[in-house]
C-alpha cells in the first residue's frame, strides 16, 4: 500500500510580549528534539510576534536565541513612548513608537529577504491599502513571485502594527495594519496553503500544532458600562478581536483534523492573569509567568502520545520556484 504523503505546519499565534510564551515553549522543544525545529515542519505560519518567531525558524535562528530576543528587548520593543505618547494615551497616537521594534528586527535580520528564507513561510497582514488580507510567503509555489524580493524586517514590521499599540507599517508594498486582524491564530492558513498551494488535488495527511500566547479570553464586567466609546475600549477591542478569532480557530481545526491538531496554549490563573493581561506588559512577574509556564508547556507535550507525529516527522526541502533558493523550473498554475 502506496504511504500517503504527511505535511506538517507550526502555527504561532500573536499576542505582543506573551510571545515570550511561544518562545519559550519553542526553545525547549528544540533543546529536546535535538536539531532546528523548522526540519520538523513543512510550513511554519505566523502573526504578529508569532510572524517575528516563524520568520527567525524559517532563518535557522535557534530558538534559545528567539526567546532571548523577547526577553531582553522587550522593554526597547515595548517602551518607545515619548512624553507626548504618554500624553495623549491611545486617543490621537499609538500607544508605542515602532523605532525600538524596527532596530531589535533590524540587528537581528539585518538586510536578508524572505526569499533567503531555507523553510516555506506563511506571514498575515492586513493591507490598509486594500482593505484585504495580505499573506507574505516563501516563493514556494510559481504565482508567488513578489514576495521573495521583501525584507524580512519590513514582513516583520507589517504583521505586528497592532492597531492602537503601534503605528501603521508602510513598506514598497503599501500600508500594512497587525495580522491579528485577519487571522491571529493561523493554522486555518497554513491547511488551506497545504491543499491549495503545496500539495493541491493529491491525497495528503495533514497535521497542525498550534502555539499560543496564554491569550486570555476578552470579557466584560456584570456591572460595566455597555455604552462604549473609544475612550473605554481602547486596547481592549484589538484584545476581543484576537481571542475570539482564536478559540473559534481552534474549534474549526479540532472539528477538521482530530487527533492530526495538537494545540499548546495555556490558561492563566487569576493571580497570573494580573501579571499577562496586558500586550505591552514588560514586567518581572509577566517575563516569570510566561517563562514558567512556557517551560512547563513543553514539558507536557513532550509527554503527550499525541505530540509524538511531531517529534519525529522530518520536513522534506522545499521547493522554491523564484529567488535564490529557486531549485524547480515554474510550472503553468
Amino acid at each position: 500500500m502506496t504511504e500517503i504523503p504527511t505535511y506538517h505546519v507550526l502555527a504561532l499565534s500573536g499576542g505582543g510580549y506573551r510571545g515570550l510564551y511561544t518562545a519559550t515553549v519553542l526553545a525547549e522543544l528544540e533543546a529536546t528534539l535535538g536539531r532546528p525545529i523548522a526540519s520538523h515542519f513543512d510550513l511554519i505560519c505566523g502573526t504578529s510576534a508569532g510572524g517575528m518567531l516563524a520568520l527567525g525558524l524559517a532563518a535557522e535562528i535557534p530558538a534559545i536565541e528567539l526567546k532571548d530576543l523577547f526577553e531582553k528587548e522587550g522593554s526597547r520593543i515595548f517602551g518607545s513612548r515619548s512624553f507626548l505618547r504618554r500624553l495623549l494615551g491611545f486617543w490621537l497616537k499609538a500607544k508605542h513608537d515602532s523605532k525600538g521594534l524596527r532596530e531589535v528586527l533590524t540587528e537581528r535580520f539585518g538586510e536578508k529577504l524572505i526569499g533567503d528564507l531555507k523553510h516555506r513561510v506563511l506571514i498575515p497582514a492586513v493591507s490598509y491599502t486594500t482593505g484585504r488580507g495580505q499573506f507574505f510567503k516563501t516563493p514556494h509555489h510559481p504565482s508567488f513571485e513578489f514576495d521573495h524580493r521583501m525584507k524580512v524586517v519590513d514582513a516583520a514590521l507589517a504583521t505586528a502594527a497592532a492597531p492602537v499599540y503601534f503605528p501603521l507599517a508602510r513598506n514598497s508594498r503599501g500600508v500594512f495594519a497587525d495580522g491579528g486582524l485577519v487571522g491571529n491564530a493561523p493554522g486555518l492558513f497554513g491547511l488551506h496553503e497545504i491543499n491549495t498551494f503545496i500539495a493541491p488535488s493529491r491525497d495528503v495527511q495533514v497535521r497542525v500544532l498550534s502555539i499560543g500566547t496564554m491569550t486570555i479570553g476578552a470579557t466584560v464586567r456584570g456591572d460595566a458600562s455597555l455604552d462604549r466609546g473609544f475612550g473605554k475600549w481602547r486596547g481592549g477591542l484589538f484584545d476581543l478581536v484576537i481571542s475570539a478569532q482564536e478559540s473559534s480557530v481552534d474549534y474549526m481545526l479540532k472539528q477538521s483534523l482530530g487527533n492530526n491538531y495538537f494545540q499548546i496554549d495555556d490558561q492563566a490563573t487569576p493571580d497570573q492573569s494580573k501579571d499577562v493581561e496586558s500586550l505591552d506588559r514588560v514586567s518581572k512577574g509577566a517575563t516569570n509567568t510566561l517563562k514558567d509556564r512556557g517551560t512547563h508547556a513543553a514539558q507536557r507535550s513532550l509527554g503527550d502520545p499525541l505530540f509524538q507525529p511531531f517529534r519525529t516527522h522530518q520536513a522534506a526541502a522545499p521547493t522554491f520556484y523564484h529567488g535564490p533558493y529557486k531549485n524547480s523550473v515554474e510550472e503553468a498554475c
